[in-house]
């Protein structure tokens, strides 16, 4: 074997890594969402603002599966892509 063929397969064998731990943290976040009890957004700066729901079961459960939902889709996306390596 020679050096070109290391260089790919270890390309190829860190690209994989990297789609499976990241399939690894979306299961993870699949299952605490599932236990999860009240939804919050968050804006992206220092100033801390967020909305947090929690006073409608409906809704909490209505985005609980719409997430899910989500996360599957882009789990079953990274295993296709890793079945592509």
């Amino acid at each position: 074997m020679d050096l070109k063929t290391l260089e790919y397969m270890e390309e190829r064998t860190k690209n994989a890594r990297k789609l499976v731990n990241r399939i690894e943290k979306l299961v993870k976040e699949v299952e605490k969402i599932r236990i999860a009890d009240k939804v919050m957004f968050c804006t992206n700066n220092t100033s801390g603002n967020y909305v947090e729901l929690t006073s409608s079961y409906e809704l909490i459960q209505e985005i609980r599966k719409s997430t899910i939902e989500a996360i599957t889709k882009e789990i079953t996306r990274l295993e296709k892509e890793l079945a592509e390596l």
